[in-house]
């Protein structure tokens, strides 16, 4: 019987730490917005700032972040992020005021959380992959949300039963128990082991990039010095930055603007779940697709279902908009993985966690403002129409900048077109 490739045991070992860490610090976090609102006793702005400054932290930190996967490895980035991102969360039970609160979210479970999920699984991901990139960037995304289906409810009634501080708690053992086991047995890229991207036997079998108007030009290798220089990367970090603008904010606002949209607290947990639920169907069709389809041209048909969804929130009473919100939210989220999929395709596995972490700087910076702003607005009008209206002009414009996006050529070879 042949050997399951391990880079197939990379995407289930960071699907298993995803789901605990992405599904609590991402999927599920928006469950503890208003009990926090409630009991600290501060306004919409002021949370949202906190989740923020966590995604303008995680932007500023991220070329680093991405300096240190490269030289200390995936393993020991997630070691200690999931340790930090833990023990903030228990510690975070022990505060009783917002600034208290904030410091310890910010730069303990925050700082951990950016380094030692997503970021150090996603590049083990592109590195053990070329090929089957597009569905192995979607099956450890999708596990975010898995472990959001999971997480939002139980959340929900810990801390509608014994309140934020047993639900905060709860959630920051977990991911120790999980995230720490799986974190053992993860390697950075299939050369550490003797082995090549996909299984294939010599690095001769790996494909030529499937997507290139330049169908002679093989698997890219850019350093970041040869990334920056073209269009391409700055195109793609401006579309992901607005995406990722739109799709936080309204991942942090989810239940508050199902409760203002006259669904029950409890409730929007489920419609949370909902979200996470649809989500894993949506990543995983869409990987697949992204891997024999223009993923650029994905990302950009992705967006409009949930275009159409909140202008009809804005502009209609209709119920139906409310229940198709977490659904078409779910399609546009599943352009996570292809968007992170196409750094890998238009500038290959050397300088990835670099690159990635420079687009940090930016998408980092998009998703500070945009929670905030949803938050003051909604506490200025009673109303989030207005942010509605903004963020679906956002979405539309990142639409246009994914169909424009192609394939950069190598210095060298750009000389041989010409």
């Amino acid at each position: 019987m042949k050997k399951i490739f391990y880079g197939w045991w990379i995407v289930i070992l960071g699907a298993l730490i995803n789901v605990v860490g992405i599904g609590i610090l991402y999927q599920s976090f928006t469950i503890f917005f208003l009990p926090l609102k409630r009991d600290l006793a501060v306004s919409s702005a002021a949370i949202s700032l906190l989740y923020g400054a966590a995604r303008l932290e995680g932007g500023i930190e991220g070329p680093f972040v991405g300096y240190l996967i490269s030289k200390f490895g995936c393993r020991a980035m997630i070691f200690i992020g999931a340790s930090m991102a833990g023990v903030g969360l228990i510690l975070l039970a022990t505060t009783h005021n917002f600034w208290p609160f904030f410091f310890i979210y910010v730069f303990i479970v925050s700082l951990g959380s950016n380094a030692g999920f997503y970021h150090p699984i996603s590049t083990a991901v592109n590195n053990w992959f070329i090929r089957r990139r597009g569905i192995g960037f979607a099956a450890i995304t999708a596990s975010g949300s898995v472990g959001g289906m999971i997480m939002a409810p139980l959340l929900s009634y810990l801390i509608l039963t014994y309140g934020w501080r047993t639900g905060s708690v709860a959630a920051g053992l977990i991911i120790l128990i999980v995230s720490l086991p799986a974190a053992i047995p993860m390697r950075q890229s299939p050369e550490t082991v003797g082995l090549h991207p996909d299984g294939d036997a010599s690095p001769e079998r790996q494909p030529k990039a499937s997507n290139s108007i330049y169908p002679n030009i093989e698997e890219p290798d850019f350093t970041v010095r040869e990334a920056l220089r073209t269009r391409t990367f700055w195109i793609l970090m401006a579309a992901i930055s607005l995406r990722l603008s739109v799709t936080v904010a309204l991942n942090t606002h989810l239940a508050p603007i199902l409760v203002w949209k006259g669904i029950s607290e409890a409730n929007s947990a489920y419609l949370v779940s909902l979200f996470a639920f649809s989500n894993i169907f949506s990543m995983l069709l869409l990987g697949w697709i992204g891997d024999h389809w223009n993923k650029s041209l994905l990302c950009s048909l992705c967006i409009l279902p949930t275009v159409m969804v909140i202008v009809g929130l804005s502009l209609s009473q209709a119920v139906f908009f409310v229940y198709l919100l977490p659904i078409t939210m779910a399609i546009t989220m599943a352009n996570a993985p292809l968007n992170w999929a196409l750094i890998g395709d238009f500038f290959g596995r050397r300088a990835y966690a670099t690159l990635r972490g420079i687009m940090g700087i930016c998408y980092g910076t998009a998703t500070f403002v945009s929670p905030i702003y949803a938050g003051w607005i909604y506490d200025t009008t009673g109303s989030y129409n207005l942010v509605l209206i903004t963020f679906s002009i956002i979405l539309l414009v990142a639409a246009c900048s994914f169909v424009i996006l192609r394939n950069p050529i190598p210095i060298q070879d750009k000389k041989r077109y010409l």
